[in-house]
């Protein structure tokens, strides 16, 4: 599918708007996670926001039908992005702080480059330079080890584990449905049908498990239910809404950048919210992520 020359200010205000809801994310499950086992986090918020698309799409007239080959890139897209991207992400968070998860995701442009090249599309010298560049400063901040959880040394790395299993089947799925040009369909049907297929295998998992059983929502306190709610209709549904829009109308390395820009948002509302320190390298390795968002966001991209 071809991308426009130059992106347009609606555009960018989106890019804008999904670096900062899913910035947030990632502190929000963490709160989350002190009340509700993550696999619950999970389907919970993908199946209400992933329902709400689908009658949105309906109702508004957005549905239309869809191929058998484009129904199987959907439903796989699903199982990448939500039970295997979003489900081991939540099971992370456990063990890995939310700043460091993020910091982590951010290899996503770097995997999207190597697939498309993969797959024959040579990047340009200018995204080559912006994703090294950026991907200097994950590793810059990942190496602050003021970031672990305290008491969860003895799990890191499997934390870690998980947090490439999300990275690499999220990518996957993101390059699968550029690869597969399915992404000619309207972002509340393509999100819907992702949302609610990942979101109903995360529920078979949690039920397997327990955890849905051992959920017990009149105990819950307004804490809780209120980040959840943000979680479900801000970050699911705005977000990933969001997030359908740009796939479709921009190119799948530009959009990836907000795992760029989601590490520096989830560390600086860290140490907002929770009094986590802020030191020079930090701010260093965050001035480089974003002058890797700035080659890569400002080349123009010419159709074929």
């Amino acid at each position: 599918m071809n991308k426009k020359e130059s992106i347009s200010l609606v555009t960018m205000l989106a890019l804008g708007g999904l670096y900062l809801i899913w910035g947030s994310t990632f502190l929000s499950v963490r709160i989350l996670l002190e009340f509700l086992p993550p696999l619950v986090i999970s389907f919970s918020r993908n199946l209400v926001a992933g329902l709400l698309f689908l009658v949105w799409s309906i109702l508004g007239g957005h549905w239309q039908k869809l191929s058998f080959q484009h129904w199987k890139v959907h439903l796989l897209a699903g199982i990448l992005l939500i039970t295997l991207g979003n489900g081991f992400m939540a099971l992370a968070g456990q063990t890995i702080p939310s700043g460091l998860s993020s910091v982590f995701m951010a290899v996503g442009p770097l995997l999207l480059i190597i697939f498309f090249w993969i797959s024959g599309r040579k990047p340009t010298n200018r995204k080559l330079l912006g994703t090294l560049i950026g991907f200097v400063g994950i590793i810059l901040l990942a190496s602050q080890k003021n970031l672990a959880i305290p008491g969860k040394e003895i799990d890191f790395y499997r934390g870690m584990g998980f947090l490439l299993i999300a990275v690499v089947a999220w990518n996957l799925g993101v390059f699968y449905i550029q690869f597969m040009k399915a992404n000619t369909y309207h972002f509340t049907q393509v999100c819907g049908i992702q949302m609610t297929t990942g979101g109903l295998i995360l529920l078979g998992i949690a039920l397997f498990r327990g955890d849905a059983q051992s959920v017990v929502i009149s105990e819950l306190p307004l804490k809780a239910i209120y980040v959840f709610i943000y979680l479900a209709l801000i970050g699911s549904m705005v977000g990933f809404g969001l997030f359908g829009y740009l796939s479709k109308a921009l190119d799948a390395t530009l959009v990836s950048t907000y795992t760029y820009v989601n590490p520096i948002i989830a560390l600086f509302l860290g140490n907002i919210i929770l009094g986590e320190s802020l030191s020079s390298i930090l701010l260093f390795a965050s001035s480089l992520i974003l002058s890797a968002v700035l080659l890569i966001t400002t080349e123009k991209t010419l159709p074929k």
